[in-house]
């Protein structure tokens, strides 16, 4: 029994190991330059294979430089920007007005730990003013969207000294070992055995993937079952969640994304989040939204859960605020934020001045440039094109978008919805060959996420239709599809 076990162990860690040798194979294999491929070479050699680019990608490129939308190669190669740094670099790349308030800065004051900086308490004023809800707000400041998420998690145990948090299969919340024990990807668990995410006090429910319905039925008649179905377990005294006859709650918090970036870009019905907030407030839970990716106008309103007109407990902001540079934040109601003592959260780069003067300035260029608005107004246009293109091809299932958060899913028959994961691996490398970069994801790795910077101009995204659209049809040439 124990050698059976031993063999598995090697042969799963085997599967999921990748040799430099066949990193190198990739990379000559890749369409990218001569300067790119020797730069890859000398970066596999020094970095170790753990590195994010090959999960990504086949092979990832090489960024030199960008601007606005477009991103540009060690080459000299363009590509039309579909990913902006995963949804960082909302006023697009290397914003000019951005890059020279970090120089300005930079000449006062760059870092001086976690205390108050006149560029910070600025910050911290015009979030509590912008973020939903007309309650008394206020901040903590981390580094990175996971570290804020820990904030988050502790801070909810602490104040209303319950142990359970409740999040969705598919939400991502980070990898630190806190936070990945809400981020349920069974390929990033399997690197923490045989000590697994030190968090037991985790419960996952099914998330609103109407397209895929975890419960086999269709909205708007099933009057979102899958809300109704985790309601259920509050009523039941067999469930851990709650003694319905004496009253008595075990959970903390439910944290969840607005809108589910990783697993695909899944967008819920705009009643969905509220329906969980009815719950949470039904059973005296914090509700706890992470907008990290999905914030800062990239759906065509500043917050992602404005759409469902709800006003969260806590909210996590990162990736974007700072135009590029690390910032975290966690903005909640006061008596939440008030019910811990000093020193209860901290780091050594939190709230640094540096980054938070490029957030003062990020926000003026959103306010000042509507760029939400016409993220919702770019955002239709680009979705009216894919909605063509999912009518010319027959590999597309659904695509899916509000503002300028848009995907695309893929299956090998539109009836059966059979998962085309080969397929869109194959289009993902097309994609680059022709110069557009955008995210592999989804439940069955059958999706692309589109994620563009809110600067991008239409005619860039005739460029990525048009592409899009030659990819496609040598794919459904390929694999024969249609």
């Amino acid at each position: 029994m124990a050698k059976r076990f031993e063999d598995r162990i090697l042969e799963e860690r085997k599967r999921l190991r990748v040799t430099t040798e066949v990193l190198s194979s990739r990379i000559k294999a890749s369409p990218y330059g001569p300067k790119t491929k020797e730069l890859l070479e000398r970066w596999i050699e020094c970095e170790s294979n753990g590195e994010v680019g090959f999960a990504l990608w086949s092979c990832p490129p090489v960024m030199e430089r960008g601007s606005g939308a477009i991103v540009v190669d060690a080459d000299g190669k363009e590509y039309i920007d579909l990913i902006s740094g995963f949804s960082v670099n909302n006023v697009g790349l290397c914003n000019r007005e951005v890059v020279e308030t970090i120089k300005e800065q930079a000449g006062k004051l760059i870092q001086y730990f976690d205390l108050p900086t006149p560029p910070r308490i600025q910050l911290s004023e015009k979030l509590i003013e912008i973020t939903p809800g007309d309650f008394p707000k206020k901040v903590i400041y981390s580094v990175t969207g996971s570290e804020i998420i820990e904030a988050a998690m502790k801070l909810a145990r602490w104040y209303t000294g319950k142990p359970f948090i409740l999040v969705p299969y598919g939400d991502y919340h980070g990898r630190t070992t806190g936070a990945q024990a809400l981020t349920g990807k069974g390929g990033m668990w399997a690197y923490h055995y045989p000590i697994p995410p030190a968090d037991t006090g985790i419960f996952y429910f099914p998330y609103a993937y109407c397209y895929r319905c975890p419960y086999d039925k269709e909205y708007p008649s099933c009057d979102l079952y899958c809300v109704k179905a985790l309601e259920d377990l509050f009523e039941s005294k067999e469930a851990p969640f709650r003694d319905p006859k004496a009253d008595i709650s075990n959970v903390a918090a439910v944290i969840i994304e607005p809108m589910q970036s990783s697993a695909g870009y899944i967008i819920p019905p705009t009643t969905y989040l509220s329906r969980l907030q009815e719950l949470c407030d039904k059973y005296d839970i914090l509700l706890v939204v992470d907008e990290i990716q999905a914030g800062m106008g990239r759906t065509g309103k500043m917050w992602a859960c404005e759409h469902s007109k709800v006003a969260p407990d806590l909210m996590a902001i990162a990736k974007s605020i700072a135009g590029g540079l690390p910032l975290s934040i966690l903005v909640g109601r006061k008596e939440i934020m008030d019910s811990w003592g000093p020193a209860a959260h901290l780091g050594t780069f939190a709230g640094n001045p540096l980054a938070c003067a490029a957030a003062n300035k990020v926000l003026e260029i959103m306010e000042r440039d509507r760029l939400a608005e016409k993220a919702a107004e770019k955002g239709k246009y680009f979705l009216a094109g894919l909605s063509d293109l999912a009518e010319k091809h027959s590999i597309i299932g659904q695509v899916d978008g509000i503002g300028l958060y848009l995907s695309i899913e893929f299956v090998k028959d539109k009836k059966t919805k059979e998962p085309a994961g080969e397929e869109a691996s194959f289009m993902m490398s097309q994609c680059i060959k022709e110069g557009l970069i955008c995210e592999h994801s989804g439940y069955y790795y059958n999706r692309f996420n589109l994620i563009p910077s809110l600067v991008i101009s239409r005619e860039e995204i005739d460029r990525a239709l048009k592409i899009f659209d030659g990819v496609f049809s040598k794919a459904e040439r390929k694999f024969g599809i249609g």
